[in-house]
């Protein structure tokens, strides 16, 4: 009963419309993150054009939020060192909140979407372990730099990549 309530809803949130999630330039990237809905096998990734976009596991747009310079700044300062820097240059002058053709935010070209395979990087705790996000498991990643997870707080079952085209 449970693994059929399950696939039907998974069908219908397949099917539902992205979503934008609405912010101003002033919200803190971790809680952007933490807010934008997200399909369960999918992923979390900023485009060249400053958009965080809510991927599903067939790349089809879930949701997406536009992110102010500020906000671009913020999510890469959160990356390795060795890239933070390139990417900074490679963001200089993008403002997410640019993009406002509705057909762009949710049908991007290929360059602004994740590569369909991904790295995968499990990290989990053994079982009774008593300590916050004992399951926690992130697909990160990006088209040149590698595999990356933010320094910020852990967020479980959270997928982040970044892209660095432009």
């Amino acid at each position: 009963m449970k693994t059929q309530i399950l696939a039907v809803l998974s069908v219908l949130f397949a099917l539902a419309p992205a979503v934008p999630t609405t912010s101003d330039s002033t919200q803190n990237v971790t809680d952007i993150i933490n807010n934008i809905p997200q399909s369960p096998n999918g992923v979390l990734y900023l485009g060249s054009d400053g958009v965080l976009r809510s991927v599903d596991a067939a790349n089809r747009v879930v949701s997406y939020q536009q992110l102010s310079p500020q906000q671009i700044s913020q999510y890469i300062q959160n990356l390795p060192q060795r890239d933070a820097a390139r990417l900074q240059r490679v963001f200089q002058d993008v403002d997410g909140r640019d993009v406002t053709d509705l057909d762009q935010l949710l049908n991007p070209d290929s360059d602004q979407l994740p590569p369909t395979v991904t790295s995968t990087v499990s990290q989990s705790l053994p079982t009774g372990t008593q300590m916050p996000n004992q399951d926690m498991c992130r697909n990160v990643g990006s088209y040149e730099t590698g595999i990356h997870a933010p320094k910020t707080e852990p967020v479980p079952d959270r997928k982040l990549q970044v892209s660095s085209r432009r």
